[in-house]
This record gives C-alpha cells, sequence and structure tokens, in this order.
C-alpha cells in the first residue's frame, strides 16, 4: 500500500485475494482470505484460511510445504494454526442444532395453538418447515459449509417468519367476528392477505436491502450467514402469505363440510 494511505479492511482482504492465492491448487479445499479478532490484543488480524477434510500429519506437511512454496518460509511469527474437529464433536454439534430447531418448533406450535387455534399453529408450522428445507437445500445445491453461523441464520428466519405469519393470522381473527353466512374460509383468508401484503412486502423489502448491503461490502465471515438470511427472509415472506394462510383455509374448509356430508349420509340412511 502507497505511504500514508488509510488501509481499511476491505484493502486488506483484496490484496490477501490474489490470482496466486485463487489459482493455488492445493487438492484438499481451496484457500481464502479471512479475518478474525486476536482475543489477546483485542485487534483485528488477517489471514489465508483452508477449509479441508480429516488430514494425517504427512498430508498436513504436503500442504504447508505447498504453502511455503507459493509465500515463503512459514516460521512462528506466521502464525500457523491447523485446528481439528474431530466428527463426535461435529455431529454433536449438529445435534444441537437440530435439537434448537426442533425446540423452537414445538414453542412456536403451542403459542399459536394457544393464542389462535391448533389448525394455525400446524400450517404456520409447516411453513417454517418448509423455510427452513429451502435454506438448507440452497447450501447443500452450492456445496457451502453447514456450521453454527447457518443455524443462527436458521433460528433467526423461524423467528422472523413466524411474525409474519402471527400478523396474517391476527387479520383473519378480525374478519372472523364479521364474518357472514354466505363468506368461505377461502374468502375470509384472502381478504386477510390483502390486507397484510403491503406490510409485509415492505418490512421484506427493506429488511434484504440491508442484508444485501452487508453481503456485498461486509467481511467475508459474515457472507454465509447473511447469504441464508437473504433465502430464508424471501421464502418466508413467500411462505407466510402463500403456504401458511391457505393450509388454514383449505382445513377450516374440509372440517365444514364433514358435517355436512356426515348428516346427508345420515339422511340417505333414513
Amino acid at each position: 500500500f502507497p505511504l500514508a494511505e488509510k488501509v481499511t479492511s476491505t484493502q486488506v482482504m483484496a490484496a490477501l485475494d490474489t490470482e496466486e492465492l485463487r489459482n493455488l491448487d492445493l487438492e484438499v479445499g481451496p484457500p481464502q482470505p479471512y479475518n478474525y479478532v486476536d482475543p489477546q490484543t483485542g485487534g483485528q488480524k488477517y489471514g489465508v484460511l483452508i477449509h479441508t477434510r480429516f488430514l494425517n500429519q504427512q498430508e498436513e506437511k504436503l500442504v504447508i510445504t505447498a504453502l511455503e512454496k507459493a509465500f515463503g518460509e512459514i516460521d512462528e511469527e506466521s502464525g500457523l494454526q491447523v485446528n481439528q474437529v474431530e466428527p463426535v464433536i461435529g455431529k454433536e454439534l449438529l445435534f444441537n442444532a437440530f435439537y434448537a430447531v426442533v425446540i423452537s418448533w414445538v414453542l412456536i406450535l403451542i403459542y399459536i395453538a394457544f393464542r389462535f387455534e391448533f389448525k394455525s399453529g400446524v400450517a404456520g408450522l409447516l411453513a417454517l418447515i418448509h423455510d427452513v428445507l429451502w435454506i438448507i437445500g440452497v447450501f447443500a445445491l452450492l456445496g457451502k459449509e453447514v456450521n453454527l453461523n447457518l443455524v443462527a441464520a436458521v433460528l433467526t428466519i423461524i423467528g422472523y417468519s413466524i411474525n409474519d405469519t402471527i400478523v396474517i393470522f391476527d387479520r383473519i381473527r378480525e374478519n372472523l367476528r364479521f364474518k357472514k353466512r354466505t363468506d368461505s374460509y377461502e374468502q375470509i383468508a384472502n381478504m386477510a392477505i390483502l390486507q397484510s401484503i403491503r406490510r409485509s412486502l415492505n418490512t421484506s423489502i427493506t429488511t434484504v436491502l440491508a442484508i444485501l448491503v452487508l453481503y456485498l461490502i461486509g467481511s467475508p465471515t459474515i457472507k454465509d450467514f447473511m447469504f441464508a438470511l437473504l433465502i430464508g427472509l424471501t421464502v418466508g415472506t413467500y411462505s407466510s402469505l402463500f403456504m401458511a394462510t391457505p393450509l388454514w383455509a383449505i382445513w377450516k374448509t374440509a372440517e365444514e363440510k364433514k358435517p355436512r356430508s356426515t348428516k346427508m349420509a345420515t339422511a340417505t340412511g333414513k
């Protein structure tokens, strides 16, 4: 960098992300620049991160040799770190994340069933499962790492999406108070969506724009988190409006038709 020029984090990361670094073939995973906070000094540090499968000592030496060949000798001051996550630890983290998501689903189901009705809770829960599957599916399709950042993003989206759903169910409850005999549950649900869609879209677009800015100019360490939020917000807005509410309406309509069918069958039998 030129003398007296202020070096920002983005500039440092760009300097690390050179063509030579991107083209370095290690056969175990592409190197990428990253920044972190030094726990001892509290200052920001910059380096190169390589995600690999579990390596033995011989394979580790081959990777270090390739790095030294490209960038020079790696001494103690270089801060070389080799961190291994054992399969048992990884599996434990995965199970803990799964339990956290399931517990959040159960609590949400209980809350919505208590505040509205059980059918609303089930419809909202199915929409949330749809959102989570979308996020995990896109990450799997793109080959992105599933880590605690993804779990945090999933839990964030669950809270955001169900909040949107609750607003619509609240409008449905208000509309049911003025329901006429000729009004179907589909009409009630459609009216609630029309009353809420502007608010939902405005809120979602505003949030997506803020997250998009952070994704584009933010630190590489939070890009996957922001990417998961972008997917979740988009899909969550759709599922709240066009999945949870129609599911509730279909269930209520089927429930209303069932007694009529039973009565008609009884009358025919007589």
